[in-house]
């Protein structure tokens, strides 16, 4: 259980945050139809916060964090006292609801500060979580059911939701990511669709926190674009963006009069007995009434009452009822709710923690990009609308929100990366993805593999260090439900990693999930090709057609294990040339050496050469007959087979009558087989860059094989012997190297693989 959660804590609070729109729909149902005050959302919020402190005290082992705990418990106490004291204790049980909605927010922040780390949650959570409350604004809008904005008087549904300050400060504080996510999609339809949703759900919401902060948004965008193109030249872009800003606005000119929210300006209006919005800014009380909603008013007698309190409830708050158990009004402007509310020491307490996460958070370098830029202009958002309209970091609705975007601003320690692959059975991308992952330093990055089937006999081989999950393909016979499945689980991944890695790979060339995902994961995009896939593909329609489905053009790099293989796809993607890269895959020579000590029940024949195989026997690449062939016609030899596939019936009955082939299965650890050969053979009709080459290197065998590749620093040419792919003219071939055996080149495989990982590092690091 604890390294479940400490594995999957992000996907955690994801959810938790997904299901915040259900809760307080549930909630809204509770108040408004039920009529219970004490609502299903405090319970599971105050749930959710226990198994938070928990969690990092006893799985992260966090114990510093007892100090906070036991400061505010003490406050706690303290404040409880006051109120049995000088209120008799009217109203406990709604005081200390009070006190745990505000005090929500500090503890939960300096609670998930204290394992950010671990923390990584995507902005697409964050856009769904939008879209939710939208959606379940938007349809009791077009059904005309739902409950009002304000209980009298003024214009306004909320849907099913219950607090229109709560759901409105949601709403604005994550405009700016939905912007992030509307700006990097292509898709103009669901663009078009879903800001229509928004202009209708903030207009006749009826509230002016969340169309105001559209339009700080909307300029912090503007300045954004202008000295962007500013620095690049690119002065076009300024004048589009002021045609579109300007038939932007005037749309809203026209649609505003027709909304609640404009309604709800003349009803105010009326009501103060004005003409236009100007003489508002003629009279104090008239700017209080209308701009702030009498909020100065309500916070000139909460500070009456503050002032007549005693000094032990000027400490520690006067709480949020009066003596006679009656409320007092909230001023609903968080900051002097919190002092007046909670005394001196309340707000003490409560600010020293904001400030300090506050200030280690932003001292740290961010790098500046569109999305820190818009993260940045939610924090800005917070903390102005914490200020002038307040339920920001009072509200447990909202505080979850508010402390993943405060905790998303700083830069990471580690950068995450992102393999995906079908499996970790036996085989050479397999094998590969395996020595890569353990090679990776687990102290600079933190690295997970996806897999469309976790399973495979390299799983146990994985180092701990590395998070191995699953995004199951399905196999379904009915075509329209596999699609069902398969798109709803990709749709999950993008939900909870949309661009929340800081390199992704597609490790499986072949495989069209495995692309997909990796897509999704970050900007900083691979795909690793490991085979040439003109042998597969012979004519250029197929080549493309393969490599277009895989959506070639949409990665930021094509990493090839052999510098033939780059040429080939060159030769088709002339324009992607600058996307291209050579590099081999990676083997652990130690591991090797240390594995080829172990103890077989086989023994070679003294008198005979032992040519050994390691694949997968399958027949369209491999040709493994033509090495059971030499094994036939060369006497003194005898031939042993590492592996099983598809194609083994064939080979068995190739090779029948001949007691020198040897088939000995799929082998965990086939280096005491490598290490007992004379040669390792490999006789296929292609090849990327075999990691059996690379494994006998680091056995110091020698290599005969039909592929002739190279990468930036080997040519197999210098460091084995190529024969002819003709059965007839390779047994001459063999022959001749048993004969007169040429002495090659040595080779230090761990320089080159050290070298070629600075290199990927840097890859990983963009």
């Amino acid at each position: 259980m604890t390294n479940f959660i400490k594995k999957n804590i992000s996907y955690i609070i994801a959810l938790f945050i997904l299901i915040g729109p259900i809760i307080d729909l549930l909630t809204g149902l509770c108040l408004h139809s039920l009529g219970i005050k004490f609502t299903i959302g405090i319970i599971i919020r105050l749930l959710f916060l226990v198994f938070i402190c928990l969690t990092v005290l006893f799985i992260y082992k966090k114990k510093k964090l007892l100090v906070p705990y036991l400061i505010i418990g003490i406050y706690f106490i303290l404040y409880v006292i006051g109120i049995i004291l000088y209120k008799d204790g009217i109203g406990l049980f709604s005081e200390i609801q009070g006190l745990i909605k505000v005090f929500y927010f500090p503890i939960l922040l300096i609670s998930l500060y204290s394992i950010r780390d671990d923390i990584n949650i995507s902005k697409m959570t964050l856009f769904v979580t939008l879209f939710l409350y939208l959606i379940f604004i938007f349809v009791p809008i077009l059904l005309g059911v739902g409950y009002d904005s304000y209980q009298i008087t003024k214009a306004g549904t909320l849907g099913f939701y219950n607090s229109a300050n709560e759901i409105s400060g949601i709403i604005s504080i994550l405009t700016p990511i939905m912007f992030i996510v509307l700006i990097s999609s292509k898709n103009i339809i669901p663009k078009l669709i879903l800001g229509i949703m928004y202009l209708v759900v903030i207009l006749m919401m009826g509230t002016k926190t969340p169309l105001l902060t559209l339009g700080i948004t909307i300029t912090a965008i503007i300045l954004y674009i202008w000295r962007d193109s500013i620095i690049k030249k690119q002065y076009k872009k300024i004048l589009v963006s002021i045609i579109i800003l300007l038939i932007g606005v005037s749309a809203l000119m026209v649609i505003i009069p027709k909304t609640n929210f404009y309604k709800n300006i003349e009803t105010h209006l009326d009501y103060l007995k004005l003409d236009n919005v100007g003489e508002v800014f003629e009279d104090e009380e008239l700017v209080d009434h209308f701009i702030f909603s009498q909020r100065l008013t309500f916070l000139d007698r909460k500070a009456k009452l503050y002032r007549n309190s005693n000094v032990y409830q000027k400490l520690f708050g006067i709480g949020y009822l009066k003596p006679n158990g009656k409320p007092t009004k909230l001023i609903e402007m968080d900051y002097f709710d919190i002092f007046y509310n909670h005394g001196v020491v309340g707000f003490l307490l409560f600010f020293s923690i904001v400030l300090y996460v506050l200030w280690k958070v932003l001292r740290k370098e961010k790098t500046i990009n569109f999305s820190s830029y818009m993260t940045f202009i939610s924090l800005v958002l917070i903390i102005f609308l914490s200020f002038f309209t307040g339920h920001i970091i009072t509200a447990p609705a909202v505080s979850l929100i508010v402390i993943v975007l405060i905790l998303d601003f700083p830069k990471r320690k580690k950068k995450r990366l992102l393999f995906t692959s079908v499996n970790m059975d036996l085989g050479g991308i397999e094998k590969a993805l395996l020595n890569l992952v353990n090679r990776i330093d687990t102290n600079k990055y933190d690295v997970e593999v996806v897999l469309e089937e976790k399973k495979g006999i390299f799983l146990d081989k994985v180092k701990p260090e590395v998070i191995i999950r699953e995004c199951r393909v399905s196999n379904n016979k009915n075509i329209i439900i596999r699609k069902i499945i398969n798109a709803s689980r990709k749709l999950i991944f993008k939900i909870f990693n949309y661009n929340n890695y800081d390199f992704s790979c597609c490790y499986a060339t072949y495989s069209y999930s495995s692309g997909k995902l990796a897509l999704m994961a970050s900007r900083n995009t691979s795909l690793y090709v490991h085979s040439n896939y003109e042998y597969l593909y012979s004519n250029e329609k197929d080549f493309k057609q393969f490599f277009d489905s895989r959506e070639v053009s949409k990665y930021k790099r094509i990493l090839f294990v052999s510098k033939e293989a780059k040429d080939t796809f060159i030769k088709y993607y002339s324009n992607l040339e600058d996307k291209t890269y050579v590099f081999n895959n990676f083997v652990d020579v130690d591991e090797i050496n240390e594995l080829s000590n172990e103890s077989i029940k086989e023994k070679k024949s003294k008198d005979k050469k032992l040519f050994v195989f390691v694949g997968r026997l399958d027949d369209s690449s491999k040709k493994l007959k033509r090495a059971i062939n030499v094994c036939n016609k060369i006497k003194d030899s005898e031939l042993w087979i590492i592996g099983d596939g598809p194609d083994k019936k064939m080979y068995l009955d190739y090779s029948k009558g001949n007691n020198r082939v040897h088939f000995l299965g799929k082998k965990t650890n086939p280096y005491p087989y490598i290490k007992e050969a004379d040669y390792i053979i490999l006789t296929s009709e292609y090849e990327g860059f075999p990691v059996v080459y690379l494994e006998a290197f680091a056995l110091n065998k020698d290599i005969i094989t039909t592929i002739n590749v190279s990468d930036e620093t080997i040519n197999m040419k210098d460091y084995s012997y190529i024969v002819d792919k003709d059965m007839d003219k390779m047994v001459d071939e063999v022959n001749s190297i048993l004969n007169k055996k040429a002495k090659k080149k040595e080779i230090n495989l761990e320089k080159i693989q050290k070298d070629r990982m600075k290199k990927l590092e840097k890859i990983f690091n963009e």
